[in-house]
């Protein structure tokens, strides 16, 4: 019997000491558990309270560039011919060649001239007074007789700026409210002009057959606006 009471004792002992160690394992790992909430409630924070350099950037799609600008168009130029039946038989040899080309007279730009002129007056009678006196002073003159300078009075044309600055000097110093501008001197001239992209199509020998057989050509670019018919 008394056996019996110590080993109930015992055992009771026993049951306390499983209590108690089952009991201080689930608060740690409640208190673990709460560590770990912890700390990822602390690692969540509003997008603006980050610094800039913090944040991590976020992929672009690259933007399809833009459509340049359309530039003006380019026209090819071979010559210039002295004579049109010259001419005329290379467009047909480059029609031949499917490329579309005509022939025709361009402007081109010459040496620079200085105009020395007495701006337009009221009327051609008041222009034609005007001319009297200033020849009677023994100043060489003529009245415009056209274009937008028309009933101004002409002191001469100068190919040297120098000329002109100087004559436009002593005429103000006579009373006489000269002026002088840059005139450029143009001149017409027979060249091929080819469509735009046409001479791409022409093989470089074909260029090259071209320099041979008539060296005297000269090839250019310009503005096909300049040089449309």
């Amino acid at each position: 019997m008394r056996w019996i009471a110590f080993f109930l004792i015992l055992l009771n002992f026993g049951v306390f000491a499983w209590f108690v160690g089952t009991s201080t394992s689930d608060k740690e790992r409640i208190r673990v558990a709460d560590k770990r909430a912890e700390v990822q409630v602390q690692s969540i924070a509003l997008v603006n309270e980050i610094s800039p350099q913090k944040l991590s950037p976020v992929p672009v799609a690259p933007m399809s560039p833009a459509k340049a600008s359309s530039t003006e168009q380019l026209c090819t130029l071979l010559g210039p011919f002295a004579e049109e039946l010259f001419g005329e038989a290379i467009v047909q040899r480059l029609k031949s060649l499917q490329v579309s080309a005509v022939l025709r007279d361009v402007e081109m730009q010459g040496q620079m001239r200085y105009w020395v002129f007495l701006p337009p007056l009221n009327s051609r009678r008041e222009a034609y007074n005007r001319l009297r006196e200033l020849q009677a002073q023994g100043i060489d003159s003529y009245v415009i007789p056209k274009g937008a300078l028309a009933d101004g009075i002409s002191f001469g044309i100068f190919s040297e700026r120098s000329r002109a600055e100087s004559l436009t000097g002593e005429l103000i110093e006579k009373g006489i409210r000269a002026q002088f501008r840059e005139e450029p001197q143009t001149h017409a001239e027979r060249w091929i002009v080819l469509a735009p992209g046409a001479s791409d199509s022409l093989a470089p020998d074909f260029w090259l057959q071209l320099q041979q057989e008539h060296p005297e050509l000269d090839r250019r670019r310009n503005l096909c606006a300049e040089v449309s018919g």
